[in-house]
């Protein structure tokens, strides 16, 4: 069986994935070990020319980029709406030669890895092919009419399947349930020395916070700054980490801010790190502090619980799912930085509530966001899906 995959992205963004994290997106294996299609190929308007990555050959479409790749920006910038359709006409122009190499792939299925871009191209090669289409959605605010169409909907969050139930009317049996998958054995709590080998020992402060994330809007990052100086205020030998890049633009907007605010000798933005060290900035950390906006699940709130530190996140869906207030972790407002401000000082302060939480973050998410598990959730959906190819287009 072959997978027609439309990723989200350029193809080159996955380079600095590992080979397992990469795959098991993409190709999941079975319990049994076997990855589940013998072949995935992408077709990605993004990609400015063919390219291979661990096996996996991507078709690069669209002559003339420069209309979609406006439209992504003012998408991005809330100038344009998620109404669907976005994309057709560019995908459109170019019909016959996308149908020709989706012909050529050969697939039994297709996969579209958001509901917009993806979904609509997923939809014009679908009608031309009669295969199922899956459309997974991942983000609140970029869910189209698209999802209607979808054999499957692959939904990451309760909230998102919940919005796709009531606001678009998609059938709850096209629904399938699947969170993101972390992997357990590579996320899980450090020890003191393995951290000092990795985090610099001038962060190493009485009470340590840790952010990640795109410095952008939806992270809030706003508002974390401003709880970050009330805590300041409080307590002495405080630092605060920030692990993320962002565009030129939001990332002098957030700089100015820290400065503006004294923070200079507190927080700190670090950029972007390799996977490989995460897991040891999340076991430094006593909390990691995660006030996003909205989320289609919060990878990151997983992530460190896996690592045994409990998260201060905000306190509604979907981040709550993940986090359950006096659990793993607290929620707070976070429209309020003095509510996600008193949340982070309570963990930080208070040895018994922290070590109490600790205790029960990892067992919170290792068997129902651990990737094996997960992997496994695609493959039967996948496999339902081919069963059941009496689908009438």
């Amino acid at each position: 069986m072959r997978l027609l995959a439309i990723p989200n992205d350029a193809t080159s963004s996955y380079f600095r994935n590992d080979r397992g994290d990469f795959l098991s997106e993409f190709n999941p294996k079975e319990l049994g070990g076997k990855r589940f299609f013998e072949q995935v190929c992408f077709i990605n308007w993004k990609d400015l020319e063919d390219v291979e990555y661990e096996g996996i050959k991507s078709f690069a479409i669209l002559k003339d980029k420069t209309f979609a790749i406006n439209l992504v920006k003012d998408l991005g910038s809330g100038k344009s709406p998620f109404i669907y359709p976005l994309f057709t006409d560019f995908f459109l122009e170019e019909k016959d030669s996308i149908i020709k190499i989706a012909k050529e792939i050969d697939a039994s299925l297709i996969r579209s890895f958001n509901a917009d871009h993806a979904a609509e191209l997923g939809l014009i090669i679908r009608e031309e092919l009669k295969i199922p289409l899956v459309i997974s959605v991942h983000n609140m605010p970029r869910v189209t009419d698209t999802v209607k169409e979808a054999d499957s909907l692959v939904c990451i969050s309760e909230c998102l399947r919940d919005k796709c139930i009531k606001e678009y009317r998609v059938n709850p049996e096209r629904i399938a349930l699947i969170p993101d998958g972390v992997d357990m054995n590579f996320f899980n709590p450090k020890k003191e020395n393995e951290i000092n080998n990795v985090v610099d020992l001038k962060y190493h402060k009485k009470y340590k916070i840790l952010s990640v994330g795109r410095i952008n809007p939806q992270k809030n990052l706003g508002n974390l700054l401003e709880s970050i100086k009330y805590i300041k205020d409080e307590l002495k030998n405080v630092c605060h980490l920030h692990l993320g890049i962002g565009t030129l633009e939001d990332t002098k907007k957030i700089i100015e801010l820290k400065n503006s605010l004294g923070l200079n000798n507190v927080s700190y933005f670090l950029g972007g790190k390799q996977k490989r060290e995460l897991p040891f900035y999340y076991s430094w950390a006593d909390t990691t502090l995660f006030p996003s906006i909205y989320e289609g699940l919060g990878r990151v709130s997983i992530e460190s619980l896996a690592c045994g530190v409990p998260v201060v996140t905000t306190n509604y869906a979907p981040m709550n799912e993940v986090v359950k207030d006096n659990y793993n972790g607290l929620t707070a407002d976070p429209q309020n930085p003095f509510d996600i401000s008193l949340k982070t000082i309570e963990i930080l302060t208070n040895d018994n509530l922290r070590n109490s939480l600790s205790k029960k973050a990892r067992e919170s998410v290792r068997e129902k966001y651990g990737v094996d598990f997960v992997m496994q959730q695609h493959c039967d959906n996948y496999e339902k899906l081919i069963k059941k190819d009496k689908i009438k287009y």
